[in-house]
């Protein structure tokens, strides 16, 4: 709750004078006498607010208990985040810091909070990885889904805003604030945003960490990320980041963000929804946290709730003061407090407008957000950077239906292109110089893509082979089962589509050593692939209308190398043609790894080395034809290979009686239609003397076509037997 604090008797004691009231009562020989009389007309005044509000002389007997609760230190239960300690250290360091703290504070129209206003402050940032193992050295597309995470959070374009309960969700806003990774360094280079150093000080690390490398804090939103933090007398909590609240003339050492690499993103060393750099960020920004200084003190915030001290979990329930008017349940929402990832889904209009305000004054984070920093980090809209571009490009589908429509995106780096020259065999239209062009495909096959960007220091170009693929407009290629072991057609192929979403060229490829059965597997170089990379195989259609049930399975065989450990094998059902896709089965850690710590490229050398997983997607069974997707997620790990893919389905033929089945025309030169069994039911047809002279896999259509002599003949399927005749 927002404190404000005025000599003399205060009209509004709830507000007034809680951090004052805390610190007297829990502080020993602090108040004088004639304090302590005053402090006592105050708090009757707070009590008759209190009891107006409560309504019984029962609740009285909170209040003590309230306060002796809030000395309670939260790092009873885990310190996530070491901003509180550190804060005391800057005021002693810094003695004009609480001062000019409570004069911001009180600066700030907070009646006047609104919800947008059309202003989107874009902060530069850099990223500086600090990694000891090379399993902390995260990869730029982690760093990239971090910062993805912070602003879907800042402009509450989150997926979760639904679960807000509806008595915050008139409090909860788009803070209209942005963050981007700085395009170009301090000396004026292109750049990613993002820096790498290996240094034992990130395990445990602290301030220290900062000394290894830093670019302006008057420029940049610094970042480093690190193994662990060890704050000293942190506690007995694990703390996750840390962070500074602003100051005027603060140096880096005292400035900036420091988190845990596994609380970075959603992927790759992600254990978390990422929220921990949200929390941090809103300390970079000028917020505290709800619960700081229990129910009488709080965050300068109006619209969160007392809280006596961190909420862990994610109690629903949970409320913990009931000295606020109206008494309201505790806002574990609130990206600022401890809550679970999964429960944190808000910042207040308060919050907004403090954080806001710290972007609006120069001396605080303003120089931050200016025009002339925007162009000297090189995040300024339709900038011109002093370096040719790199071609990148994505879709919102790669794999699609004939006569469907693909979004192409460029997605190039480095220097903005000025130019797009886009090449798309087989699509319509086949080329394109617009930015981000839309494709009709009306073709089966695969079909290669290529981007060619250029601007005035220089041109660069992107070969996708294979990169759309387009399935016909069918049932099925395969009916009511499916096997491939890559003997027969390379990839991709009719049968498999490969997906190389990141552009490099490491795909799965055909390869005829180290198989599991037959003579053919396909094997992906993860050795020499980065990590996050998601490298995938694609069936073709299947219809599965007949089936009952089905089980799908298949062979791999992956290793890991030294300190990696994080591969991961993610397989998918799309029942739409590839427009959406429902996670079936991870496998990832023991169940993955048939071999650990190669430090050199592995192949499987034995049948020991494969493993066989078997997947039950009897609820994938109906009229629409599925997809299979098989999903390698490098996490840094060494080779993978695959073989023996196979469906198998249990036809629902169980009632079906001799008389539900007719064949026509019969008789025939040949060619005949098999009526009341289902698609994919295996069949034989003997001559009458008992030889075999076919058996086959009834297709959609249900035909078959018999080259044979004039004569009369058997048709079996399962139990079921009928007469057939050539004429």
């Amino acid at each position: 709750m927002r404190f404000k604090f005025k000599s003399g008797r205060s009209t509004r004691p709830l507000k007034g004078l809680r951090k004052y009231i805390f610190i007297c009562l829990t502080t020993k020989n602090l108040c004088t006498k004639n304090q302590h009389d005053e402090l006592s007309i105050d708090i009757v005044l707070l009590t008759i607010r209190i009891n107006a509000k409560l309504q019984t002389m029962q609740k009285y007997i909170r209040i003590p208990l309230i306060i002796a609760l809030s000395l309670v230190s939260s790092a009873v239960f885990g310190q996530k985040c070491g901003h509180d300690q550190l804060e005391q250290e800057v005021k002693r360091l810094f003695p004009a810091y609480e001062s000019a703290e409570n004069e911001f504070i009180q600066n700030i129209d907070f009646d006047n909070d609104s919800k947008t206003e059309a202003t989107v402050y874009k902060i530069p940032v850099v990223v500086h990885i600090i990694w000891d193992d090379i399993s902390d050295n995260i990869s730029d597309k982690q760093v990239r889904d971090a910062i993805a995470v912070l602003n879907e959070d800042f402009r509450r374009m989150n997926a979760d805003t639904t679960n807000t309960r509806s008595i915050f969700a008139n409090v909860a806003t788009d803070c209209e604030i942005e963050f981007e990774l700085a395009q170009l360094n301090p000396q004026g280079n292109c750049t990613s945003g993002i820096t790498r150093t290996q240094s034992a000080l990130s395990t445990n690390a602290n301030n220290i960490v900062k000394s290894l490398i830093s670019w302006p804090n008057t420029k940049y939103m610094n970042i480093w990320v690190v193994n662990s933090i060890d704050l000293g007398s942190s506690g007995s909590g694990t703390v996750l980041g840390y962070a500074y609240k602003p100051n005027p003339g603060q140096g880096t050492t005292f400035d900036g963000l420091v988190v845990r690499h596994d609380r970075m993103g959603r992927i790759g060393t992600g254990t978390s929804a990422g929220r921990t750099l949200t929390h941090e960020a809103g300390h970079y920004l000028g917020l505290d946290h709800p619960f700081k200084g229990g129910c009488f003190s709080g965050d300068n915030c109006a619209d969160t709730p007392p809280v006596v001290e961190a909420s862990f979990g994610c109690n629903l329930n949970a409320n913990t003061c009931s000295n606020d008017n109206p008494d309201q349940l505790d806002q574990i929402e609130n990206y600022m407090d401890y809550s679970d990832d999964n429960c944190m889904n808000m910042f207040t209009q308060d919050q907004r407008a403090i954080m806001r305000s710290n972007l609006s004054i120069s001396n605080r984070r303003g120089y931050l957000v200016t025009p002339v920093n925007a162009s000297n980090t090189g995040i300024a809209a339709n900038a011109t950077l002093p370096c040719a571009p790199q071609a990148n490009f994505g879709v919102n589908q790669s794999v699609i239906c004939a006569g469907s429509t693909v979004q192409f995106t460029d997605r190039s780096t480095f220097g903005n292109p000025t130019s797009w020259q886009w090449n798309f065999p087989g699509g319509s239209p086949n080329s394109s110089t617009d930015e981000n062009p839309t494709v009709t495909y009306h073709y089966k096959g695969n079909f290669n893509v290529s981007l060619t960007v250029t601007n005035g220091n220089g041109t660069n170009t992107l070969l996708q082979n294979g990169y759309i693929s387009v399935r016909k407009n069918s049932p099925g290629l395969w009916v009511n089962g499916f096997q491939s072991g890559f003997e027969f057609n390379t990839v991709p192929s009719g049968t498999w589509h490969v997906e190389n979403a990141d552009g490099d060229n490491i795909t799965w490829q055909r390869n005829s050593y180290n198989f599991y059965e037959g003579a053919y597997c396909v094997k992906l170089d993860n050795y020499n692939n980065q990590v996050d990379n998601s490298d995938a195989l694609i069936t073709d259609k299947i219809y599965v209308g007949g089936a009952k049930s089905m089980n799908f399975s298949f062979k791999y065989a992956v290793a890991s190398k030294p300190g990696f450990a994080g591969d991961r094998i993610v397989v998918s059902v799309s029942q739409d043609c590839g427009e959406s896709w429902q996670s079936a089965r991870t496998l990832l850690g023991p169940l993955l790894y048939a071999a650990t710590n190669k430090a050199n490229p592995w192949n499987p050398t034995s049948l020991n080395n494969w493993r066989s997983i078997n997947i039950n997607l009897s609820d994938y069974v109906g009229p629409d034809p599925i997809m299979i997707k098989i999903d390698f997620i490098s996490g840094g790990g060494n080779n993978a290979f695959l073989d023996d893919f196979q469906l198998v389905t249990v036809l629902d033929n169980e009632e079906i009686s001799i008389e539900d089945v007719q064949i026509a025309p019969n008789p025939s030169s040949g060619s005949f239609q098999v009526r009341g069994l289902p698609s994919g039911s295996q069949y034989v047809i003997y001559a009458v003397d008992g030889r075999l002279i076919q058996k086959g896999q009834l297709d959609f259509e249900r035909s078959i076509h018999i080259e044979s002599n004039p004569g009369y003949y058997i048709f079996q399927s399962g139990d079921l037997r009928k007469p057939i005749i050539i004429q």
